[in-house]
Order: C-alpha cells, then sequence, then structure tokens
C-alpha cells in the first residue's frame, strides 16, 4: 500500500486528535505539564504580599547568597526557620517520604509499603498526577499522605510571587480533584526555599517540610554509572549515628532505580528499630484540612468536586473557579465522548487506507 502526503498527513492527524486516558481521567481543563502555570484571578487575594519579606527572586538556585543571613536561603547554607519541618521530634521515629510522583514505579514501592504495614508522606508533582490519578487514588486510599511539591518542580526562590501561588495552588486543586483531600503539607523541590516563599506556603495553610536524610537517588537517573549502594549507604551511616531526634529521610518514587532501592532503604530502617511512618505523625498534626483531628486521616476519594480556589481552611472556602475550567461533566458523558472519538478514529483509519490502495 502507498499513502500519498497528503493522505499520510491525515492519518498522522488522526492520531493526534485522539484523546488521551488521562485528560477524560482529570475533569476540567488544566495547564501545560511541566511549566509554570499562571495563577488564576481568584486565588490573588489568599495571600497578603505587603506582608512577603523582600527577598530577590533569584536569577539561578543560591544564584546570589549575600542576603541568605537575612532571608534565610536554604539553597544556600541549609539554613531553616522555627517552622520549617526538617525532623520527626521523636528519637525513635522516621519520617519516610518520597517525591515527584506519582509514577508507573508507584505501585510497586505501595505494594511493598502495604506488605510491610508502613505508610509514608508522598510529596505530588501536579503535572504527574494529571498523568496518573489512579495511582494517586490508590495511594490516598491505603492511607499515605499527600503533600503539594508544585505542578512543574522549579526552584521556587527564582519565581515572582504568582508564580509560586500558582505553583502551589494548582497542584492542590488537582489533587483535591482527584482525592477529595486538602493537603497541609508542602515541599519545596530541591529543598529551595527563603523567606519569601516561606511566607507565601504559609499564608496559604501548608506546612514547609524539607529533611535531614537525603539520599541523593535522584542522580540515579538516566546515568549508568550510577553507584545504587550509595543510596542504601546513606541510611546505613544516618540509623548509625547518635542523635537526640528523630529523622526525616528523601527519596524518590519518579525514577526506577530509585524506586526499586527504596524496599532496601526501608528494612534498614525498620530493622534498626525505627518507628516508619509518614511525616504528619510524627509531628502530630493533620494531614488535610478535611481532617477532624490529628490522629485519623479521612481520606475522601469517591467524590470529584470542581477544581476550585479553596483556601487551606477548614472553615473558610472561596467557591471562585479558575479559568477555563469544565469539569461539570459526569463520567458517562466523558466515557461516551472517548468511544465516540474511537470510533471515529477508526472510520477515519479505515477510510484512509481503502482510498490509500485505490490510488
Amino acid at each position: 500500500m502507498y499513502l500519498t502526503p497528503s493522505l499520510s498527513a491525515l492519518f498522522v492527524t488522526a492520531l493526534f486528535v485522539f484523546p488521551s486516558p488521562s485528560a477524560a481521567d482529570v475533569p476540567g481543563q488544566w495547564p501545560p505539564l511541566d511549566q509554570t502555570p499562571s495563577l488564576a484571578p481568584q486565588w490573588a487575594a489568599l495571600v497578603n504580599v505587603s506582608s512577603i519579606p523582600n527577598a530577590p527572586v533569584q536569577k539561578k538556585a543560591a544564584g546570589d547568597c549575600s542576603q541568605t543571613a537575612v532571608y534565610c536561603n536554604w539553597s544556600c547554607d541549609n539554613c531553616k526557620r522555627p517552622g520549617d519541618v526538617t525532623i520527626c521530634p521523636g528519637q525513635n521515629d522516621w519520617g519516610i517520604s518520597y517525591d515527584d510522583g506519582p509514577s508507573t514505579y508507584t505501585p510497586a514501592l505501595l505494594d511493598y509499603l502495604k506488605k510491610n504495614n508502613v505508610t509514608a508522606t508522598f510529596f505530588i508533582i501536579g503535572s504527574r498526577a494529571f498523568e496518573n490519578p489512579d495511582i494517586l487514588k490508590r495511594t490516598v486510599a491505603e492511607g499515605h499522605q499527600i503533600g503539594v511539591h508544585t505542578w512543574s518542580h522549579p526552584y521556587l526562590t527564582t519565581l515572582t510571587n504568582e508564580q509560586i501561588m500558582a505553583e502551589l495552588k494548582w497542584t492542590e486543586t488537582i489533587i483535591k480533584t482527584i482525592t477529595g483531600i486538602t493537603p497541609l503539607y508542602m515541599r519545596p523541590p530541591y529543598g529551595d526555599v527563603d523567606d519569601r516563599v516561606r511566607s507565601i506556603a504559609n499564608q496559604m495553610g501548608y506546612k514547609v517540610t524539607i529533611w535531614d536524610v537525603d539520599t541523593n537517588d535522584w542522580l540515579s537517573d538516566n546515568n549508568p554509572k550510577f553507584n545504587r549502594a550509595s543510596i542504601t549507604n546513606v541510611i546505613k551511616k544516618a540509623v548509625a549515628k547518635k542523635s537526640p531526634t528523630g529523622h526525616i529521610s528523601l527519596e524518590h518514587d519518579l525514577y526506577p532505580v530509585a524506586a526499586a532501592e527504596a524496599p532496601k532503604a526501608l528494612d534498614i530502617i525498620l530493622k534498626a528499630g525505627f518507628a516508619a511512618k509518614p511525616v504528619g505523625t510524627c509531628l502530630g498534626t493533620k494531614f488535610y484540612v478535611e481532617d477532624s483531628n490529628s490522629t485519623t486521616p479521612t481520606p475522601i476519594i469517591n467524590s470529584t468536586p470542581t477544581p476550585s480556589a479553596t483556601t487551606n481552611s477548614a472553615t473558610e472556602t472561596t467557591s471562585a473557579v479558575p479559568t477555563a475550567t469544565d469539569s461539570s461533566q459526569s463520567d458517562a458523558s466523558l466515557s461516551t465522548d472517548y468511544l465516540s472519538s474511537f470510533a471515529l478514529f477508526v472510520t477515519s483509519t479505515f477510510c484512509i487506507m481503502f482510498f490509500g490502495l485505490i490510488i
């Protein structure tokens, strides 16, 4: 069979107009994936701009550390403020945390955590949540804590105030849309936080969460020379070190090697006698706005709320809807649209092949 250039172009076009399952799974219209989104106007009032410290917008992470003594930039010297969460206060507690998912590697990790009766904290990228909503639902359903980790994983100190708000709020909103819960914890990508970022996050209701044990497992991404034993070696050193407090470790469920080594790291922690748990549990605080108390997180995964500018307050909610949302479709209409598109795709493909043969 020979397809003329025009028919070939039509065939390619037919492939690209076919809707993706993810777009049907998450109702509403969302920002482009892995790009800093725009701030919905309805969210601008969530932060009192006049109270934000005047820390400079960095050109790159730790680009100018001359004022870190004033603005406490973690990227410059691991500076932290009293409100920052960096450790578990209980000496025997270990906050298990995984960043950058959900991904296709997350389910195997969830299986292992369930097998060992361990729950952890997962800091979620909004773009990954859009791609893998069912994995996020499962994570919540199995009792793990969910935190905000921005929409596109930028260095937050390099963004404007409005961009920081948008990165956090769009991620919170898609988590709420998929699972029905509103996280109270956030982790800045790369730990890149200063007093300006802190102020914005705190005013939006989040606890800024960092870590004290960094496995650097992300270095394994597309690196065949990476020594995967270095991940567990970091954990071994941490458990052997005498400390008056517990720990919070940083790992990732986005990369295949990092996710594969996570069970080994957990085994070392458990065998050393530590109580592995979510960060919120080791601090004794609520995971979500919707929680009625600090000890029993209540995931709500059956609802599909409209993406909305909800504040991180148990009593205050703004009903304003972000721009370009269209989430009134039911699951049935989504399925119908998807099947109709599939039928159109099959018909178009048949016609293309038929006429290609004739030509």
